[in-house]
């Protein structure tokens, strides 16, 4: 995606999610194979911040224009 800017590891997948500023979507990484796996996923404008919840491996995205968090599960 375009700007990246926030990183978080899932402890309970391994995947690493990536905020795409610029394209407000978050693109998912497979750090085993270093490829993007599947279509970056669409959130709300300009995000930042991530997180992920270590026990149900909800990711938890802030969106800086719009004042809101996504959650992608």
């Amino acid at each position: 995606g375009n700007g990246p800017s926030g990183v978080a590891v899932s402890p309970v997948t391994g995947l690493v999610f990536v905020t795409n500023f610029d394209s407000n979507t978050v693109s998912v990484i497979d750090p085993t194979t270093n490829t993007v796996t599947g279509s970056p996923i669409t959130v709300g404008t300009a995000p930042t911040g991530v997180a992920v919840n270590p026990v149900t491996g909800e990711v938890y995205v802030t969106n800086f224009a719009g004042d809101t968090v996504s959650v992608i599960s």
